[in-house]
């Protein structure tokens, strides 16, 4: 398979091929939000590079033209940000690895749907504190969900100098 690392698709074996599929994100509520989106990547052009304006070229054909964009798509399943690129027909196509599913269709679909996320200069340390102590949660590493939670509320007011407010 072609891939890049970090999606379902390019790190699954290929026995798992047919055996996944695309279905609206479950919410809390009836009305809530059945899509989401936490992602994205962040590009630069080093000023020692040998090859600015090739760079420069590269990245505009990449991420400003719908064959850049529906290539990625095609290559790695990388969802597009130029929103014309979901007009593509691969979009429709049914794909393989889905079990024949228009998996492109059904994911792009919720684009709409997504809330905007909100950040803040703090969201990545905290981030990576929610995520190792979640996962000391789940090996057992506490004694309930509660003391997770008061461990990562102080260990982000330490890394971030700002008071974490008790969840209520």
């Amino acid at each position: 398979m072609a891939g890049t690392r970090g999606t379902i698709r390019s790190t699954s074996p290929e026995d798992q091929q047919g055996k996944w599929g695309v279905y609206a994100m479950p919410s809390l509520t009836a009305d809530g939000a059945h899509a989401a989106n936490l992602g994205g990547s962040a590009l630069a052009i080093s000023s020692t590079s040998d090859a600015p304006e090739a760079a420069y070229a590269f990245l505009k054909y990449a991420l400003a033209t719908n064959e850049g964009q529906v290539t990625m798509l095609k290559a790695y399943g990388l969802v597009p940000s130029l929103l014309s690129a979901v007009d593509d027909p691969y979009v429709q196509e049914a794909q393989p690895f889905w079990g024949g599913q228009t998996v492109w269709q059904t994911i792009l679909q919720t684009l709409p749907a997504i809330n905007p996320s909100r950040g803040t200069p703090f969201f990545g340390d905290a981030d990576a504190i929610v995520r190792t102590v979640q996962s000391q949660y789940l090996n057992g590493g506490y004694d309930s969900a509660q003391a997770a939670l008061d461990d990562a509320a102080s260990q982000i007011e330490v890394v971030t100098g700002l008071p974490v407010a008790a969840a209520q």
